[in-house]
């Protein structure tokens, strides 16, 4: 996708650069929830003059703009999400991996939004994130336990 002017679903950037279509590149064929610095690391790699506030800015405006979702972590830093469908997220507090949840994991939250709507209210968006410790870190601990 690198246009003059980045283009997606009728979005765009006015103003692009290199730096703005590597960061991006580095999104679209990223489907690991990085956080801002692993983007960086990848990005120094492919551009070993870019600097980190080009990246971190050029996150957060990609995500203002819609091209990819940032995904703030009460806990930790933010990461970046290149997929834009409905979905919720895990949050594994000990290796700060983030998972997709597919969102019909929660029907009764679909119709408390379909309350909230019909009671008058403009639901924009919404976002869950689901904490604790992923299988991995927990088979590593000896705490894994299916139930």
């Amino acid at each position: 996708m690198c246009y003059n002017r980045i283009m997606r679903e009728g979005k765009v950037l006015s103003r692009n650069t290199p730096q703005r279509n590597l960061v991006l590149k580095l999104m679209e064929k990223n489907f690991s929830h990085p956080t801002a610095d692993e983007i960086y690391e990848k990005a120094r790699k492919a551009d070993p003059h870019i600097s980190r506030g080009t990246v971190y800015r050029n996150l957060n405006l990609l995500a203002e703009a819609g091209f990819i979702a940032k995904i703030m972590v009460p806990s930790g830093a933010d990461h970046f999400d290149s997929t834009l469908s409905l979905h919720y997220h895990f949050h594994c507090d000990k290796c700060d991996k983030l998972y997709d949840v597919p969102s019909d994991c929660c029907p009764k939250l679909d119709a408390a939004i379909q309350k909230m709507k019909n009671q008058g209210f403009s639901v924009e968006s919404h976002s869950l994130i689901f904490n604790g410790i992923c299988p991995e870190c927990a088979e590593n601990e000896g705490q894994f336990q299916k139930k």
